[in-house]
C-alpha cells in the first residue's frame, strides 16, 4: 500500500498515477458524480494549461511560424476596372510572399538549387499556396492598385508545385543521335550502343525517349533534316519535324568511340581485353536551338570478350555523365550532364518564346490585344510584334510555360480582356488563333 499522503494530492494526481493498477481500480469504482467532476476539472485544467486558446493566432497559425509574412502587390488598372486590378494585386502579393519563402521549404532545398527557375511557374498556382491571409491595406495610386496582405505559406503546397514543375518541365522528351565507332565499326545514329545504353539508364528512371525504330526510320526518310539535327543545326524545319511530329523537346547529339588498350595487360593476362570509351555529348533545346549542356568523359573496362569490354566501357562512361542508382537509398542520382539539362531546360521553360498567328484584328485592335496579353495573362513576360498585313498579324510572346498552358489561360481570360478567341491550331511552340474585339 502506498503512502496515504498521495491521496491528498487531489484529482490531478490520481490522473497522473492512473497507470498504477490499484489506483486505476479505485477510479473505476468511483461514484458517477465524482467521475463527472473529475472529467470537468480535467477539461478546465486543459483549457487553462493551453491558455484558453489565447496564445494561438486567430487564423490557426502558431506564433513564431517563419512561413508567415507580409507582401505588397501591384497591378495596373485597365479601363478603370479597379475590382480586377485589386484581384491581380492580391495575386501579385501572394506570388511575392511565396517566392520569399521558397528557400525555406524542405523539398525546395533538395530538388532545386536555383529557386529563380521555378518562380515564374509557381505564379500560376501561388494563390492556393497562401492560407489564412488578410488584406492589411489597399489603395489606388495613379494608374495602379496596391495591396498589402499578411498570410501563411504552406510548404506542402509549394513543394507540390515545385515537383509538378519538375515533372512537367524538368523531364523533357528526348531524342538521341550519336555517331559511334564501336570496335572499329561505324554505327549510324538511331542504332548505336551508346544510344541504347543511354536510353536504358535514363529510361529506367522515368525519362521518355522517341522510339529508336522511329529514329532509324526518320534517318532513312528525312535524311537531310535528320542530318542537320545530328550536326546540331536546329532551325524551323528541324523544329517542325521533331516537335510537331515526334514531341521531342531535347535532342542529345555527340560522338562515341571505343579503342583497344589490351597492350597494357601484357604480362598480366593473356586472355583479358582492355577497352577505352570516349564520349562527347551536347543537349539542345529543340524549342530554341539553344545548347543546354555539354560533357566529355572517358572510362576503361576489362573483360575476356572484346565487345563486352567495349560495352562496359561505354556504360561506365555514361554513368559518370548521366547518373546511377544509389545502392544505399535505391534512388537514382543524376549526374552532372543530366543535372545541367534539367536546370537549363527549366530556365528555358520560364522564358519560352511562342509564335502566335492572329487573324481578325485591325491594327488598332491588335495594339489593344497586345496590351491585354502583356497586362492580364499570367506567365506572359513580353510581347513582340512581328508584322501585320490587313487583319493578319504575327506575335512572339515570352511565356513561363508551354503553349498548351498559354492557350488555356488565354481561352479562360478571353471575355475579361474584351476579345472573343477561337483556337485554330496548337503546336508545341506555335499557336494560331482567330480573334474578334467585343463591342
Amino acid at each position: 500500500m502506498k503512502d496515504r499522503s498521495q491521496h491528498r494530492d487531489g484529482i490531478l494526481s490520481v490522473i497522473t498515477t492512473v497507470r498504477d493498477a490499484k489506483y486505476f481500480k479505485g477510479v473505476i469504482l468511483m461514484k458517477r458524480k465524482t467521475v463527472m467532476a473529475l472529467v470537468a476539472m480535467f477539461f478546465i485544467f486543459s483549457t487553462i494549461y493551453c491558455g484558453g486558446g489565447s496564445s494561438v493566432r486567430q487564423n490557426g497559425s502558431q506564433p513564431g511560424n517563419d512561413m508567415i509574412g507580409e507582401a505588397t502587390g501591384i497591378a495596373t488598372i485597365f479601363d478603370n476596372d479597379r475590382a480586377l486590378a485589386r484581384d491581380r494585386a492580391i495575386d501579385d502579393a501572394m506570388n511575392k510572399l511565396v517566392k520569399s519563402k521558397l528557400g525555406t521549404t524542405v523539398t525546395g532545398r533538395q530538388v532545386v538549387q536555383d529557386f529563380a527557375l521555378v518562380e515564374s511557374l509557381v505564379e500560376a498556382s501561388s494563390t492556393g499556396m497562401v492560407k489564412n491571409w488578410t488584406v492589411l491595406k489597399e489603395y489606388p495610386q495613379d494608374n495602379a492598385y496596391f495591396t498589402t496582405i499578411r498570410g501563411e505559406v504552406f510548404p506542402a503546397a509549394v513543394n507540390e508545385a515545385i515537383e509538378a514543375t519538375l515533372r512537367n518541365y524538368g523531364r523533357p522528351k528526348f531524342m538521341v543521335l550519336i555517331q559511334e565507332t564501336f570496335e572499329g565499326t561505324r554505327n549510324q545514329p538511331g542504332n548505336t550502343v551508346a544510344e541504347l545504353t543511354m536510353m536504358e539508364i535514363m529510361g529506367n528512371h522515368g525519362f521518355e525517349f522517341v522510339d529508336s525504330q522511329m529514329t532509324q526510320e526518320l534517318m532513312r526518310k528525312e535524311r537531310n533534316l535528320m542530318g542537320k539535327a545530328v550536326d546540331g543545326k536546329v532551325g524551323a524545319d528541324v523544329q517542325s519535324l521533331l516537335l510537331d511530329d515526334l514531341g521531342a523537346e531535347v535532342i542529345i547529339i555527340g560522338t562515341a568511340q571505343t579503342s583497344d588498350q589490351s597492350g597494357a595487360l601484357r604480362g598480366v593476362s593473356r586472355n583479358m581485353k582492355s577497352k577505352q570509351a570516349n564520349i562527347r555529348l551536347r543537349a539542345i533545346d529543340v524549342y530554341t536551338g539553344r545548347i543546354l549542356a555539354s560533357s566529355a568523359q572517358n572510362a576503361p573496362a576489362v573483360h575476356i570478350d572484346a565487345e563486352t569490354a567495349s560495352k562496359d566501357a561505354i556504360q561506365r562512361c555514361l554513368r559518370k555523365m548521366l547518373g546511377r542508382l544509389d545502392e544505399d537509398t535505391n534512388q537514382f542520382e543524376s549526374g552532372p550532364f543530366l543535372n545541367q539539362i534539367t536546370k537549363k531546360f527549366l530556365e528555358s521553360a520560364t522564358r519560352r518564346m511562342i509564335t502566335i498567328t492572329v487573324a481578325g484584328l485591325n491594327f488598332a485592335d491588335m495594339t489593344k490585344f497586345r496590351e491585354q496579353l502583356q497586362g492580364r495573362i499570367r506567365g506572359v513576360g513580353k510581347v513582340y510584334p512581328r508584322g501585320q498585313t490587313g487583319t493578319a498579324a504575327k506575335l512572339e510572346i515570352e511565356f513561363a510555360g508551354k503553349t498548351h498552358d498559354f492557350a488555356q489561360e488565354l481561352n479562360s481570360k478571353a471575355s475579361s480582356i474584351g476579345f472573343g478567341i477561337e483556337i485554330l491550331e496548337q503546336k508545341p511552340n506555335r499557336l494560331s488563333i482567330k480573334a474578334v474585339r467585343n463591342q
